[in-house]
């Protein structure tokens, strides 16, 4: 083979190269936002504001592909409980490969100073039913650590994640910064209704959502899960989507908006006010969506 041919192969792989490398640009910046809910409720507005719409459907889950603002949009109903979430969060990551995951959602606010209708935006998600029971009061002579619920006999424990072949144990997942400055410069510019009944103004908040299998509905609990970890809300999800998206390092965040105070008037009040509250956490995502970079800042097959 002459020199000269030899260039013409070599300029011919190059092109090839070429074009592989813009398609796969392409492929990045067209790279859905990943939405995630528990409840119907919950996905309405989003779901709603969708336009040219597919919907996909894997295992019993249904996914709602379409465009809202430019952006491509996937959005989907997980289910209630972690189990339910992590499921669908790694189905949305394998099968789409989204450049976000939001989820958008309401929730109970926890300290005394956290109303209905307030708004969390994740700062870091925990875990905090993952940990060992004991006999309620401890053993005696035995030191538990300070986060410990003796009077429930509970100390929780990091959540194994897996680092190839080894476990990592993580208490706090951290959200994407990018996610959070966005989620709070859209909590600014969209315009969310007083709170229904009580003439006030959401406040919006930047801090630690925790996550468990449990309705809480106990002003005890609330004060042990914010000063244990912080949480300035609690629901049923978020941590496990916060998991599965760290383990394949998909950027995230959680919008929450509080439809009760996660005390001993739950019940009532999450009637009363959780389709007002899933709305307002759906308005801000929307916004979040639209001032979210068409450049894509992570991409993971």
């Amino acid at each position: 083979m002459s020199f000269t041919k030899k260039e013409a192969k070599i300029k011919r792989l190059i092109g090839v190269l070429v074009i592989l490398a813009l398609m796969g640009c392409s492929q990045r910046e067209r790279a859905p936002i990943g939405v995630i809910s528990a409840m119907q409720e919950e996905l309405k507005l989003m779901k709603d504001s969708l336009t040219s719409v597919e919907e996909v459907k894997l295992g019993p889950w249904d996914f709602w592909e379409g465009e809202w603002k430019g952006k491509r949009v996937v959005a989907t109903i997980g289910g209630v409980g972690k189990v339910n979430a992590a499921v669908v969060t790694n189905l949305l990551i394998d099968h789409f490969h989204p450049r976000a995951i939001i989820f958008s959602g309401i929730a109970g606010g926890v300290p005394d100073s956290i109303e209905v209708g307030d708004i969390t935006i994740s700062s870091q998600a925990v875990v905090h039913d993952f940990g060992v029971i004991i006999p309620v009061g401890g053993m005696e002579g035995k030191a538990y650590p300070g986060n410990s619920d003796l009077s429930r006999g509970f100390v929780p424990s990091p959540v194994p994640v897996m680092r190839g072949t080894t476990m990592v144990g993580i208490t706090y997942f951290q959200a994407d910064s990018l996610l959070i400055e966005l989620a709070k410069r859209a909590s600014q510019e969209v315009s969310l209704p007083q709170v229904p009944g009580l003439g006030r103004t959401p406040q919006i908040r930047v801090g630690v959502v925790a996550t468990g299998d449990q309705f809480i509905a106990s002003s005890q609990k609330c004060r042990w899960l914010n000063q244990s970890f912080g949480a300035l809300s609690t629901e049923m999800e978020g941590g496990a989507v916060a998991q599965v998206a760290t383990t394949y390092e998909v950027p995230w965040v959680l919008i929450r908006c509080n439809s009760d105070r996660a005390d001993e008037e739950a019940h009532q009040l999450i009637r009363e006010f959780g389709a007002y509250a899933a709305r307002n956490s759906a308005l801000i995502v929307l916004k979040l969506i639209e001032l979210y970079p068409n450049e894509d800042k992570k991409f993971k097959n």
